[in-house]
C-alpha cells in the first residue's frame, strides 16, 4: 500500500519503439504511471500490449532495434534515460530487480545456482566468494527451497520449474532491491506451485520493505497480489486506479471485457464472453482508439480520434469516449468480489 507522498518510480510519457524494415512498431508510447513505496502495481494486457517492453525500459535493457526515444524514467528523483551503461549497472539488481518469465531461459545453463546467486552478491558488495556462496544458501532458505545447501551445487536443468522460480526470486531480493518487476513469473507453473509463489513473494516484499511492478495477463494474479492495476493496450495505458475499483467499476471496455471473460463461480453462467479479434499488428495500428476494431461501443468518433486518459474521479484514469455505456452495462449486475 501507499506510504509515501513521493512515488518511488515515476514514468512520464514513456515510449520506446523498435526500428524495423518493415516500419516502427511503436511498443510503447506515451506510458505513465507511479510506483510508491511498499506498493505493488499490476502491469495488465494481452501478449503484445506493450507490458514486457515497458519493463525493459525500466532497466534500460533494451537492444536494437528497440530504443526509448522519449519520456523520462524517476526513479528516487533520479532520471534513468540519463544513466550511463556504467551507472545503470549499479542500479540493476541493487536497486532494481527483475524476475523474468521462464526462468530457465534466464539462468546460465553451466553455472550452479550458488555461482549464480554469488555473482550478484559480489558485483555489488566488497565479499568474498565463500561470504557470498554462504549468502546465497541463506537466500535461498528464505524462499523455501529445499535442501538449499545442496541446491547451491546443482544446474538449473536440475531443479523442477517450481524450484528455478525461486533461485530466480533469491537473485532478485539477493541485494535487498527498493524495486522489483516480475514478468509473468508464474505463467510456466501449475495452479498449486503458481499459489506458493505469490505467497512466497508476498512474504518477502513485507520483509524487505520493497515495492512491486506485477506483470501479468492474469487478473486473478492481479487479484491476490496488487494494490493498483494499470490496464495496457496497444502500447497506451488505457486504465488506470486501485484493485477493488479495477474489480468493481471498471470503466474501459477493454478492462470490462477482460473481467467478464472470467469464468465465475458466484453466478450461473451459459456461456463465456470474449473480446472478439485480436490485439492489432504494430505495424498497422488503426486510426482513433487503438481498440474500436475489438469494441462493441464504438462509433465514428473512435475510429477517427484517439481519446486522452483522462480523470473520471481521484485515482481514476481512463482514455475512453464512451464511458458512459460501459456504465450502463455495468448496471446489469456485474460484479466481482475482491
Amino acid at each position: 500500500m501507499v506510504n509515501d507522498k513521493k512515488p518511488l518510480l515515476k514514468i512520464e510519457g514513456l515510449k520506446t519503439y523498435f526500428f524495423t524494415e518493415n516500419g516502427v512498431v511503436k511498443a510503447v508510447d506515451g506510458v505513465d504511471f507511479e510506483v510508491y513505496k511498499r506498493e505493488t502495481l499490476g502491469l495488465v494486457g494481452e501478449s503484445g500490449c506493450g507490458k514486457s517492453v515497458t519493463a525493459f525500459s525500466i532497466m534500460r535493457l533494451l537492444d536494437y532495434p528497440g530504443k526509448t526515444i522519449g519520456g523520462k524514467i524517476l526513479f528516487k528523483d533520479e532520471n534513468l534515460l540519463k544513466k550511463n551503461n556504467e551507472e545503470m549497472r549499479k542500479i540493476r539488481g541493487k536497486e532494481i530487480a527483475m524476475i523474468f518469465q521462464e526462468p530457465m531461459t534466464a539462468l546460465n545453463p553451466v553455472l550452479t545456482i550458488g555461482y549464480q546467486i554469488s555473482e550478484a552478491l559480489m558485483m555489488h558488495f566488497d565479499i568474498s566468494k565463500e561470504e557470498a556462496m554462504r549468502r546465497s544458501v541463506k537466500l535461498l532458505k528464505k524462499v523455501s527451497m529445499p535442501i538449499p545447501e545442496q541446491r547451491v551445487n546443482e544446474y538449473p536443468h536440475q531443479l523442477s520449474g517450481g524450484m528455478r522460480q525461486r533461485a530466480m526470486i533469491s537473485m532478485a531480493m539477493a541485494c535487498d532491491p527498493a524495486l522489483l518487476i516480475a514478468d509473468e513469473p508464474t505463467t510456466s507453473l501449475d495452479v498449486t506451485i503458481q499459489a506458493q509463489i505469490l505467497d512466497l513473494m508476498k512474504s518477502l516484499l513485507q520483509e524487505f520493505n520493497a515495492s512491486l511492478i506485477m506483470i501479468t495477463h492474469d487478473l486473478s494474479v492481479i487479484a491476490e497480489i496488487a494494490d493498483k492495476v494499470a490496464v495496457m493496450y496497444a502500447g497506451k495505458i488505457v486504465e488506470y486506479t486501485d484493485k477493488k475499483t479495477i474489480f468493481h467499476t471498471p470503466l474501459h471496455p477493454y478492462t470490462f471485457g477482460l473481467l467478464t471473460s472470467i469464468p465465475r463461480l458466484d453466478v450461473e453462467m451459459k456461456k463465456l464472453n470474449a473480446i472478439s479479434g485480436t490485439v492489432p499488428d504494430p505495424l498497422k495500428f488503426p486510426e482513433g482508439c487503438k481498440f474500436n476494431p475489438r469494441c462493441k461501443f464504438a462509433t465514428d468518433k473512435c475510429r477517427k480520434k484517439e481519446p486522452l486518459l483522462i480523470k473520471i474521479e481521484e485515482g481514476h484514469m481512463v482514455r475512453c469516449w464512451h464511458i458512459d455505456k460501459v456504465k450502463k452495462e455495468m448496471r446489469k449486475g456485474f460484479l466481482v468480489g475482491v
